[in-house]
């Protein structure tokens, strides 16, 4: 089971990271009415979105904890609950 999620999440990251590069390619194939696309400009776009894509991409993961490899770090969202769980239990014990 836990290989089958690795190989989903993986399969869905590739999507995410070439599928703005898919649209912006859309795009510069579109045939506007005295509007000239360069090859310079079309891979200048295409180098910007696909870094783009890579770093969301890299700190959705990194906030997620759905990196691949070795849990390293407790993902930025377990941090976020397990502090506000702490307030919600002071709160509680501070009430009685």
């Amino acid at each position: 089971m836990e290989r089958l999620t690795r190989v989903t999440l993986l399969v869905a990251k590739v999507t995410m990271l070439f599928m703005p590069v898919s649209l912006m390619t859309g795009y510069f194939s579109i045939q506007f009415s005295g509007v000239e696309f360069s090859l310079k400009s079309y891979w200048i776009a295409f180098g910007l979105i696909l870094g783009l894509s890579f770093v969301l991409l890299w700190l959705f993961s990194f906030v997620s904890g759905t990196m691949e490899g070795k849990m390293i770090y407790r993902p930025l969202s377990r941090i976020a609950y397990d502090f506000s769980k702490r307030i919600l239990l002071r709160q509680k014990k501070k009430s009685f």
